[in-house]
């Protein structure tokens, strides 16, 4: 027998509007072997779409999951750095706790990692 599975499109759209970089991040290349971009990839992909659309600040967390997992997908120096943040047997979604940890993790991370690249920009000098 056939089963079929219904999906609230107004739900979907929600998400996908407040996740500006789905696409670029869902089809981002990692090199071959790199099970944590696998897993972080994957993990967010049903992190996001687990996520109550009328719930506010649910909301705002996928956007800055989002914003996140962009830069990881953008900028080597941060990927590297985020490497030691997190590992790859963290990236489950069995455990209500750990992922409130990974989140919080990650958040502090990409907010210390952007005031420090703006402090460096701005206190370069150019000759």
């Amino acid at each position: 027998m056939i089963q079929t599975q219904t999906i609230d499109i107004s739900h979907v759209k929600t998400i996908l509007e407040n996740c500006p970089n789905y696409d670029k991040i869902i089809h981002y290349e990692y090199p071959y072997g790199d099970m944590l971009s696998k897993k972080l990839i994957d993990w967010y992909r049903d992190l996001i779409f687990s996520a109550n659309a009328s719930n506010e600040r649910e909301l705002m967390l996928i956007k800055a999951l989002d914003r996140s997992l962009y830069l990881y997908i953008r900028d080597n120096k941060y990927r590297r750095g985020l490497r030691t943040v997190i590992t790859e047997e963290e990236l489950r979604l069995d455990n209500r706790e750990l992922i409130k940890d990974v989140i919080k993790r990650l958040m502090e991370y990409t907010s210390s990692y952007e005031k420090k690249e703006v402090r460096e920009v701005s206190v370069s000098k150019w000759l």
